[in-house]
C-alpha cells in the first residue's frame, strides 16, 4: 500500500488498537499524568493556605470563598478558550503554553500582600490551569489502544488526588512553621515540563490527519510504534466492513444539534455539578475543621492529609476496573454513595467521626471523578474533542468557582448544615443524570464516540 495514501481517523484508530503499551506510549502518559499532578497541587494548596490567610488578610467567610475560588473562575474560562485553540492548532502546543502559564502565576500569587492582588493572580493561573487538563485528557484518549483505553485514560485523573496528597503533605510540613507562601513559591516547578513537553511529546495522529497532514500523521503514529504493515492492515480492516452512509465530519456547530443534546446536556451538568461537590469539599474542608469545628491547624492538616490520602487510594481502585465496570455504572454508584456521606456530615459531631466521614466521602467522591474524566473525551468526535472535552470541564470549573463562594454565604450565616445539603444534591444530580443520560463507551474510540 501506498505510503502516500491518505489516513483516515478510522484507520489510524484500529492502527493504534494493535499497538502495545510501550515505552513511547509510557512517556507521553508520564509527561500529561505530571500535568495533572500540578494542576491539582496547584488548585489544592489555596484550601490548606486560606488558614493562615484568612488571619493575615482579616478575611470574612465570603472574601474566604472567593478567595478559593478565583482561579477555578480562570479555569472556567481558560477551558473554553484553550480548547478552540487546540482544535485549530493543535494538543501540543496548549499543552506547553498552559503549563508555563500556570506555573509562573502560581509563583505570582505567592507574593500576595491584599486580597485583590491574591484573587486576580489565582485568576490568571486559573487560566492556564483551566486549559491544560481537557487538552491533555484528549491527547492521551486519541494515543491509547481501545483494550486498554480506559486504563490510560485513567492514568492521568489517577494522579489528581497525588497532588491533593502533595499539597497536603507540604502543607503539614510548611505552613505551620514557615508560612503559606511557600506552598505557592514550590508550584513554579511545573514549568520544568515545558521544556520536556517541547522534545519528546509528538502532536496526536489523529487531529494531524483530520487537518491534511498525513505525512505528520504518519511520523507520530511511528513514534508509538505504528509500522507501515500495521496501517496496511488497518486499511484492510476498514475495508471490509459494509459500507455506511457517508457521515460528515463533525463541527463545533453540532453540538447544539439533537444528535449531541443528550452528551452535551449531561457532561455539562456532570461537570458542574461533581465540581461544585468537590470544591467546596476540598476548598472549605481545612478551615472548617480549624474555625467551625475549633480543631487545631496541626490536627486539622493531619486529618486533611489522611483524607486526601484516601483519595488516593479511591482513585487506584477505580483505575483497575474502569474497563470491566464501565464509566456510567462506576459514576452512578461512586456519585450516590458520596452524596450520602455528604449527608452523613450533618450528624457528625466528634473528630473521629468527621475524619471517617470525609474518608468516605472522598474515596467515592474521586472514584466517580476518574470515571467521569475518563467517560468525557470519548463520547465527542476528532474534530470537536477537544472543543467538547473542553467546555464540559470549563463548566465544571464554573461549577467549582460557584461553590466556595456560596459555602461562605452559608457558614457565614450560621448553616453549615446547608452546606453539607447542597453538596449531596450535587451529586445526586450528577448520578441520577448518568442513569438517564449515559451510555457505555468502552470499545473503538470512533466507534463509542458516533453512537448516539
Amino acid at each position: 500500500m501506498s505510503q502516500s495514501a491518505p489516513l483516515t481517523p478510522e484507520i489510524i484508530g484500529r492502527a493504534i488498537d494493535n499497538i502495545r503499551l510501550n515505552g513511547a506510549l509510557k512517556f507521553i502518559i508520564g509527561v500529561a499524568a505530571a500535568g495533572f499532578l500540578f494542576d491539582s497541587f496547584d488548585i489544592t494548596i489555596v484550601g490548606y493556605a486560606l488558614p493562615r490567610i484568612r488571619q493575615e488578610f482579616s478575611l470574612s467567610p465570603t472574601e474566604i470563598g472567593i478567595a478559593g475560588s478565583a482561579a477555578l473562575a480562570g479555569m472556567g474560562v481558560g477551558s473554553w478558550c484553550w480548547g478552540w485553540v487546540a482544535d485549530k492548532w493543535g494538543r501540543r502546543v496548549v499543552f506547553a503554553s498552559t503549563v508555563l502559564m500556570f506555573s509562573v502565576f502560581t509563583g505570582v500569587a505567592g507574593m500576595a500582600t491584599t486580597l485583590g492582588f491574591f484573587v486576580g493572580a489565582r485568576f490568571l493561573t486559573g487560566l492556564g490551569l483551566g486549559g491544560m487538563v481537557p487538552i491533555d485528557q484528549a491527547l492521551v484518549t486519541e494515543y491509547a489502544p481501545a483494550r486498554i483505553r480506559g486504563r490510560v485514560a485513567a492514568m492521568l485523573p489517577l494522579c489528581w488526588p497525588m497532588g491533593y496528597f502533595t499539597a497536603a503533605g507540604m502543607a503539614l510540613w510548611l505552613v505551620p512553621s514557615i508560612g503559606w507562601r511557600w506552598l505557592f513559591a514550590i508550584g513554579v516547578l511545573p514549568a520544568i515540563l515545558v521544556f520536556l513537553i517541547r522534545r519528546g511529546v509528538p502532536e496526536s495522529p489523529r487531529w494531524l490527519a483530520s487537518h491534511g497532514r498525513h505525512e505528520e500523521a504518519r511520523e507520530s503514529l511511528a513514534y508509538v510504534g505504528v509500522t507501515d504493515d500495521l496501517l496496511d492492515q488497518a486499511r484492510r480492516d476498514v475495508a471490509a466492513i459494509p459500507a455506511r452512509p457517508a457521515v460528515r465530519d463533525a463541527t463545533f456547530r453540532d453540538l447544539f444539534t439533537p444528535d449531541y443534546a443528550k452528551r452535551v446536556i449531561h457532561t455539562w451538568l456532570l461537570w458542574f455539578c461533581s465540581n461544585f461537590a468537590a470544591t467546596g469539599f476540598s476548598i472549605w474542608l481545612p478551615t472548617i475543621y480549624s474555625t467551625y469545628y475549633h480543631i487545631e491547624l496541626t490536627r486539622t492538616l493531619l486529618y486533611t492529609f489522611i483524607v486526601a490520602g484516601t483519595q488516593v487510594v479511591g482513585r487506584i481502585c477505580a483505575f483497575g476496573v474502569v474497563d470491566m465496570i464501565g464509566r456510567k455504572r462506576m459514576i452512578i454508584i461512586a456519585y450516590g454513595v458520596a452524596g450520602c456521606a455528604a449527608l452523613a456530615f450533618t450528624q457528625a459531631t466528634t473528630e473521629m467521626s468527621l475524619l471517617i466521614n470525609a474518608m468516605i466521602y472522598a474515596y467515592f467522591q474521586d472514584i466517580g471523578n476518574l470515571a467521569m474524566t475518563v467517560y468525557t473525551p470519548e463520547v465527542y468526535p476528532v474534530r470537536i474533542r477537544g472543543k467538547g472535552t473542553a467546555l464540559a470541564m470549563g463548566w465544571g470549573r464554573f461549577g467549582g468557582m460557584t461553590s466556595p463562594i456560596v459555602a461562605g454565604v452559608l457558614i457565614g450565616g450560621g448553616n453549615l448544615i446547608l452546606v453539607w445539603g447542597m453538596l449531596a444534591v450535587a451529586l445526586f444530580i450528577a448520578s441520577g443524570l448518568t442513569l438517564v443520560l449515559a451510555y457505555d463507551t468502552r470499545g473503538n474510540l470512533e466507534t463509542v464516540s458516533r453512537a448516539v
